[in-house]
């Protein structure tokens, strides 16, 4: 997607790449919204420069977002919605995902590639011109998978993204990586080249209420720059654990009553 010269075309009278200081970026405009220029901070790659001007282009086309913006690179992470604020940021973002990563097309290559892999979501991210962090953000949000993204630094976790059905993680941000993932003992592998898959008791990873038991999961991790690293989660769905079980059943031995 040719995004600056699309963003021309709809009254984007300039896009500039220089010093913002602490901001990702900044929309300027005109009383009514008809002229606009975008500014962008220098020296950022082009995948996240990218976005950038989606996501401020997003602010400038969707009528009720008034006056000028600033943005932190936080606000391109945003998906929450309760303040004005976090609503407007959060449909920037899925304005720039929309555009930069249109879902027929985005289906069909996920659907192409199989199920859920690390690699596969760089191979997506090549093709639209995106940060792996971004295309992440939309696999989850389309995939028919049940998998969750956990972003790490040094081992320690940054965030994570989840499809909806996927269980409550027993992580959050700031943690450390539990004991017993993968994650920790996976040999070195050369950057952004995934590590194979572990398959896993999920207490490691899930919180399971007590007297149930957690479901198995699949771990792969896959390292970064700079001791980034980011780990994929994957699972069977609900429907999925509720057939395995009835077929637990079926094999079991029953002996008539006497």
């Amino acid at each position: 997607m040719p995004i600056d010269e699309l963003a021309q075309t709809v009254g984007i009278t300039e896009i500039k790449d220089l010093d913002v200081g602490e901001f990702e970026g900044a929309l300027m405009t005109d009383a009514n919204k008809s002229r606009g220029v975008i500014l962008v901070k220098a020296g950022v790659r082009e995948e996240r420069r990218r976005f950038s001007v989606a996501h401020e282009l997003g602010h400038f086309l969707l009528p009720s977002h008034k006056g000028d913006r600033r943005f932190a690179s936080a606000d391109l992470r945003e998906s929450r919605r309760e303040t004005a604020q976090q609503r407007q940021e959060a449909e920037a973002n899925r304005f720039a995902a929309g555009l930069l990563m249109p879902r027929p097309w985005f289906v069909s290559d996920m659907r192409e590639l199989g199920e859920a892999d690390v690699t596969h979501v760089q191979t997506l991210a090549r093709r639209c011109g995106t940060s792996l962090e971004a295309t992440v953000n939309r696999y989850v949000d389309l995939t028919e998978d049940t998998c969750a993204f956990v972003f790490l630094k040094d081992g320690i976790v940054r965030y994570v993204r989840k499809t909806s059905d996927f269980p409550q993680l027993a992580v959050k941000r700031s943690d450390r990586l539990p004991d017993g993932c993968s994650t920790l003992r996976s040999p070195a592998t050369p950057l952004r080249v995934a590590a194979s898959w572990t398959e896993l008791d999920g207490a490691v990873w899930l919180e399971t209420p007590w007297g149930q038991r957690a479901p198995v999961v699949l771990e792969q991790s896959m390292p970064q720059q700079d001791g980034y690293q980011v780990t994929l989660l994957f699972t069977a769905g609900a429907d999925d654990d509720e057939d395995d079980e009835a077929l637990e059943q079926s094999w079991a031995v029953r002996f008539p009553r006497r």
